[in-house]
């Protein structure tokens, strides 16, 4: 399992980095876009939502985190699940 982590406008979003159609697990960030790095399909950074391009019904699920010390903390359970849930078509 791969997973991003990137800041929009002050706010941190930790999200799967997984594009299941293509098989990517790379994504560039473009002010508030992710851009998948093989096909290039598009998705809102802030929400996750697919906006265009092949793989856009696959919107890439977040992670609950808490920062603590400066850390960013996730329970593996949030993990598997924002991962199997963008492994899906669609929210679940």
């Amino acid at each position: 399992m791969n997973f991003m982590a990137y800041v929009v406008d002050g706010e941190i979003y930790v999200r799967a980095n997984v594009c299941p159609p293509c098989q990517s697990i790379g994504f560039s960030l473009e002010e508030s876009v992710l851009i998948c790095d093989r096909c290039a399909t598009t998705f809102e950074a802030t929400t996750g939502e697919g906006i265009g391009g092949a793989c856009v019904d696959f919107p890439k699920a977040s992670v609950i985190y808490e920062v603590s010390n400066g850390n960013i903390v996730m329970k593996g359970t949030d993990l598997i699940a924002a991962y199997e849930d963008t492994l899906e078509p669609g929210w679940p």
